[in-house]
């Protein structure tokens, strides 16, 4: 390779990352997401923060992301860039509550630290990323679950969490 064909190149390289840098684009994503596409299609309609604890230190544990795209909608939950180093055992859950936001309520209201005992699909992992989720959702309200744990080995701290998203009703 020429020394004129490397200049290029690496001046390319450091445009490109200077204008995803500039649009926010590498500020959002943790490290690894820039190798990995995300495993839903459709338009986003929660990215929820799952905060961890472990005795009385918390810190950023996972990202629940929930997509629709038409009737389908689909979840996965992802490792924060603090959190990478664990082994980590994660989990995912969606559901098709309702076809109103206080039915899918009185459903099962949320708050408890379980997945609804009416999940239609559940996925558990333990690594970077779960695995998708997706259900056929049809005109019905949907809610997405995702929890994580890890422990911290140097430390000797174990770290628990989870996040669910807010109960999300298509347009009608």
């Amino acid at each position: 390779m020429s020394t004129i064909s490397f200049v290029l190149r690496t001046a390319s390289a450091a445009s490109l990352a200077l204008g995803l840098f500039l649009s926010g684009s590498l500020i959002e994503a943790p490290a690894h997401a820039s190798a990995q596409q995300a495993p839903c299609a459709g338009k986003p309609i929660g990215r929820i923060q799952i905060t961890v604890t472990g005795s009385g230190q918390s810190m950023k544990g996972a990202f629940l992301h929930v997509y629709r795209n038409g009737s389908r909608v689909c979840a996965f939950t992802n490792t924060s860039a603090v959190a990478e180093r664990f082994s980590k055992d994660m989990e995912v859950s969606l559901w098709a509550c309702g076809r109103t936001a206080d039915e899918c309520r009185r459903l099962h209201p949320w708050g408890n630290n379980s997945p609804s005992p009416r999940a239609e699909d559940t996925v558990y992992n333990a690594s970077i990323r779960t695995k998708a989720v997706s259900i056929l959702a049809g005109d019905r309200c949907i809610q997405a679950w995702g929890q994580v744990g890890f422990t911290d080995r140097s430390r000797g701290i174990g770290y628990m969490g989870y996040g669910y998203s807010a109960i999300s009703c298509p347009p009608h």
